[in-house]
């Protein structure tokens, strides 16, 4: 997966130019925000069917310190939803 492109290569002239009267230098474009539902919930998949944290962030694309947090958050939700229950919440 190729995670930076030089948008001078691959913009077109005047949407570059349109970019360039708002910022220069790096510049981070999110993806849609159903990419990262879609990339959680295949991390949280594989962990569940015992797929070990590199493979899991190979197969994700991510850092293995990514699929920590998102495993991380998980379990942190988990703990709200018990907590929240148990007090009848």
């Amino acid at each position: 997966m190729k995670r930076y492109a030089n948008a001078g290569k691959i913009l077109p002239k005047e949407l570059l130019e349109e970019v360039q009267k708002y910022h220069t230098g790096v510049l981070w474009i999110p993806c849609p925000s159903r990419f990262y539902k879609e990339r959680r919930q295949l991390v949280i998949a594989l962990h569940e069917q015992g797929v070990n944290t590199k493979e899991i962030a190979h197969l994700a694309g991510v850092t293995t310190r990514r699929v920590n947090q998102i495993l991380a958050d998980r379990r942190r939700a988990s703990e709200i939803r018990q907590v929240e229950t148990a007090s009848g919440k």
